[in-house]
């Protein structure tokens, strides 16, 4: 089938739904295909998620859920009966722990340098993105280095990473788009509001909201 493209297609092509002959034989062996396939797909997703954590009973996984684990496999510990459909990513030295009945949006990334955890009913919205580190070095030099060694090379010179423990408490719930900084302890049943990045402690019990981060106790006075 012959895809549209244009300049709002840079990362791949449109399609109409394709024509298929209604034959029972046919469909029936596509139909029986596909969910191989798509069971095979399971298996495997299951596979790497078993060997690079430790996983209760209960644990759901999205078909775009992904995990680098860089660590040992007990540096990641994931709680009965919680969802992830986001993107969670372990460094050598970094540990995550996630509760009991988490769930983890879509397209959200979770990155322990050193360490997160999260506590036991906490609703993580999609596009939520947890950061325990810098990602790069501040200065330039060093992040040119930080950058060539992802590239591949051998001879960079020295750099480091600044990084500091994230915590988030129970039951807290954190809205679509926010961003959690380095050394942020988000308090129980605490709210943070959609597109707000978080850089300092919030209490428990509270709603973080704007473009100012007003926060806002749960019986509407202001903090």
């Amino acid at each position: 089938m012959k895809p549209h493209w244009g300049h709002a297609f840079a990362s791949g092509g449109a399609y109409k739904e394709p024509f298929v002959r209604r034959l029972f034989l046919i469909d029936w062996l596509f139909h029986l295909a596909e969910k191989w396939y798509g069971n095979y797909c399971l298996r495997r997703l299951w596979r790497t998620w078993r060997g690079a954590s430790v996983c209760a009973e209960g644990v759901r996984l999205g078909g775009n859920a992904r995990l680098v684990n860089k660590n040992k496999k007990g540096a990641v510990n994931i709680g009965e009966n919680t969802v992830c459909k986001g993107i969670l990513r372990v460094e050598p030295a970094g540990k995550l722990k996630v509760g009991a009945e988490v769930y983890i949006g879509d397209n959200t990334i979770i990155s322990a340098a050193e360490s997160i955890a999260i506590g036991d009913g906490t609703l993580i919205a999609h596009g939520v993105q947890i950061f325990d580190n810098t990602s790069h070095p501040l200065p330039w030099l060093e992040r040119q280095s930080h950058f060539r060694k992802l590239l591949g090379s051998r001879n960079v010179g020295n750099y480091s990473i600044p990084s500091a423990p994230v915590v988030i408490g129970e039951h807290c719930w954190l809205g679509l788009g926010s961003i959690i900084l380095k050394g942020v302890t988000i308090g129980d049943r605490a709210v943070i509001g959609a597109g707000c990045v978080i850089s300092k402690d919030v209490p428990p019990d509270t709603l973080v909201v704007g473009p100012e981060l007003r926060h806002i106790d749960m019986l509407g006075r202001m903090a």
